[in-house]
This record gives structure tokens, C-alpha cells and sequence, in this order.
């Protein structure tokens, strides 16, 4: 971080305006979850169809992870805030009140590239004004965002619509954004950096960092479970278990819910261990991965509930932790573009898994999709094997 803490500036301010700007990117991009009947009938497209308007967003936060992440470790990340808050609102607004299904889709594109980048923007800044022995915990505290955007966009998405029209659910989370921009910037009047603006020759040099490449692939087996899981439980619950939709979506939604516990405990472990971050995560999968055995022999409806539980504590046990762990194995000066890294293979694993899930049911079954994720959750375990322990003094 370039620049002195001047008086006056306040990093618990910092910290909540880059949670709520977190929420706000994050809700936006579930947003059509909670409304897609209503789009199916405003711009009269199919339920599939409609669908894209979720993975448009998370396509951009994507694509823009990369770029960012050499823009945050050579600019002020104040300034980068700034910019992508600018971008993020009139993208918001454009789509909702455009007629056409194709430019509302692009804005969603456009604003997910934005939300991204507040996204990352938010964990290196946390990551580097909240450096020190409790690292672990404070940053798992702020990943805890990204479920709680999560549980915004579903719960706050049809009551708004209902008052105030479908568009309304979707202008919620430029306004959210805004203001924790305007409380970050409040309480902060010094540049934020990682350091010496990164040379092109550190910046490749960190996209070839193996210890961060091998954490992010575990990560992104970590996300395709986590997203497996979130996407066809309901699915299942309808088809194999004696649970309505309704029943099956309400269970299913203690997935993300116990996430707002599960990440900030998993750092103050991490934490009260000796910052080790490695083993943290590892279990986090392994003890996720019974939970899909239990599932597939057709339990309870009861039983199926305390499972889902178990399985959401457990795989967002290690979901704050692998934040901490990328950024603390990051070479000099590239603490922003290891994070963008991290997030950009973590973050395909969201995109992928759906679809993956949804071929293996069809082609094969429900016991052959539980046994190849239970594979997936063994290889991403398995590959932390092959680099170290972070140190929590390493932080770029």
C-alpha cells in the first residue's frame, strides 16, 4: 500500500463500504434467479433463454478478472473503484430499460465485467489494510459478502418486483454499490497499491506462479461442487426424494446461507493454526464429499436438510481461506493480478459446472454424476499436495 495512514482514516469504514459494493456486485449477478418468470414474460423468451441473463454477468466478472488485476497493482485501486463504479451503474440502468432481450443481456455482460472488478477490488483492498496475524479472519469476514449477495438478490428480487416492477429488482444494486463507494472513499484519503507498479515482466511471472495455478484449480473443484450442489439439489430433491419444488428450493437455499458462518470460521481456524491456510482448505473438500454419498442412497427429506446443511458449512469452510492463501503465495508487487488469477479459474468453475452436472444426469445418472464430483473434490484435495504453506508475512 503506497502512501501513510493520514488522521482521520478509518479502515473499518473502508471495510464496510467494500462489503456493501461486494453484496451489491454479487446480488446483481443472481438477480434474474428470483425474477425469471417475469423475464420469460416481458421480453417472451424461453426459461433456458432466459437463464443467460445469469450467465452473461459471470461470464464478464470472467473475462475481466485478468486485466484488472494488472491495473490494481499499478494504480491506484481508489481511482479503479471509481471507474468501475461508473461503469457498473449506467450499465445497470441501460438494460432494464431497454425492450430488447439481446441489449439487456449485453448490459448484464457489461455490468458483470464491472461487478468483477469491484469484486477483486474490494478483496485486495481488504487484503492489504487488514494485513497481519488476523488476515485470515478479516478477509474470510468480507468473502462472507458474496453469500450474503447471494441471499440479497433471492430474498430482496420478488417482493421489489412485486412493488415496484421487475426492473426494480434490478436497479436495487447499482444504488447499494453507490453507497459503499461513497462510505469506501469517505474514509480513506491516501493512495491504495500493492506496492511499485508491477513491470510486465512481474506480471507474467505471476501468471506463472505454479503455488497459486495449483491453489486455483482446487479452488475451481471447490466451486464446482459448491455450484453442483446449488444448482440440481432441487432438481434431485423433485425427482427422487419425496420434496415439492418449493420444499426442495427452500432446503437447497441452506447451501448459501450457512456460508455467512462457514467463511469466517474457516479463517479464524486457519488463523489458530499457525496460518495454515494448506490443510484449511483440503478438509474443507474432504469433508464435504461424504455428504454426496448420503444424498445419492435417497434419504429423508429430514435427513436430506441436515445434509445440505453440512455440505454448505463444509465446502464454504475453505472458500474464504483459498483468498488468503493465493494472495499470501504471490511474488513481489503482484498481490492484485495473483487475486485476479485465482478468481479467474476459481470463478469458470461456476460457469462450467452447471452444464457438466446437467450432461451427466442426462447421459448417464444421478449415483454416476455423485461419483464423478466426489472425484473432482478428491483431485482438487489431492493437488494441494504438490505446493506449499503460505506465510502470512509474504503478503505482495
Amino acid at each position: 500500500m503506497s502512501g501513510g495512514t493520514r488522521l482521520g482514516d478509518s479502515r473499518s469504514g473502508v471495510f464496510v463500504g467494500c462489503f456493501l459494493v461486494s453484496v451489491a456486485a454479487n446480488g446483481y449477478f443472481i438477480a434474474p434467479a428470483s425474477v425469471l418468470p417475469l423475464l420469460v414474460g416481458e421480453f417472451a423468451v424461453t426459461k433456458t433463454v432466459a437463464g443467460l441473463a445469469i450467465s452473461a454477468a459471470i461470464f464478464g466478472t470472467v473475462l475481466s478478472q485478468i486485466p484488472s488485476g494488472f491495473l490494481m497493482d499499478r494504480y491506484d485501486n481508489r481511482r479503479l473503484m471509481a471507474a468501475a463504479t461508473a461503469v457498473f451503474l449506467p450499465a445497470s440502468v441501460v438494460g432494464v430499460a431497454s425492450a430488447s432481450y439481446p441489449l439487456f443481456l449485453a448490459s448484464r455482460f457489461v455490468a458483470g465485467v464491472a461487478g468483477g472488478v469491484l469484486f477483486v477490488l474490494g478483496t485486495n483492498v481488504v487484503s492489504q489494510l487488514f494485513a497481519g496475524p488476523k488476515q485470515g479472519f478479516v478477509m474470510t469476514v468480507f468473502i462472507a459478502s458474496a453469500p450474503v449477495g447471494f441471499a440479497f438478490g433471492q430474498f430482496s428480487g420478488p417482493p421489489v418486483a412485486a412493488a415496484f416492477g421487475w426492473e426494480a429488482a434490478f436497479l436495487t444494486y447499482p444504488l447499494v454499490a453507490v453507497a459503499g463507494f461513497a462510505l469506501f472513499r469517505l474514509s480513506w484519503s491516501t493512495p491504495i497499491q500493492s506496492g511499485d507498479p508491477i513491470s510486465i515482466a512481474q506480471f507474467g511471472q505471476a501468471l506463472r506462479n505454479r503455488s497459486v495455478l495449483v491453489v486455483s484449480v482446487s479452488a475451481f473443484c471447490s466451486y464446482m461442487l459448491y455450484i453442483f450442489f446449488n444448482s440440481w439439489m432441487p432438481t434431485y430433491a423433485t425427482e427422487v426424494l419425496p420434496l415439492t419444488l418449493g420444499q426442495a428450493g427452500a432446503v437447497t437455499s441452506l447451501l448459501p446461507a450457512v456460508g455467512v458462518v462457514a467463511r469466517p470460521v474457516g479463517g479464524w481456524v486457519s488463523d489458530a493454526l499457525g496460518h495454515r491456510r494448506r490443510v484449511v482448505v483440503a478438509a474443507s473438500l474432504l469433508f464435504a464429499l461424504p455428504g454426496l454419498y448420503v444424498i445419492a442412497a435417497g434419504v429423508s427429506p429430514t435427513a436430506f436438510a441436515v445434509t445440505m446443511l453440512c455440505v454448505g458449512f463444509s465446502i464454504q469452510f475453505g472458500s474464504g481461506v483459498y483468498y488468503v492463501y493465493a494472495r499470501e503465495l504471490a511474488t513481489e508487487n503482484s498481490g492484485g493480478t495473483t487475486l485476479a488469477l485465482f478468481t479467474t479459474i476459481a470463478f469458470t468453475g461456476t460457469l462450467v459446472s452447471p452444464t457438466v452436472g446437467g450432461w451427466l444426469i442426462s447421459a448417464v445418472s444421478w449415483p454416476a454424476t455423485f461419483a464423478v464430483y466426489v472425484g473432482i473434490g478428491l483431485f482438487g484435495a489431492g493437488i494441494l499436495l504438490l505446493t506449499r504453506d503460505s506465510r502470512p508475512d509474504a503478503v505482495a
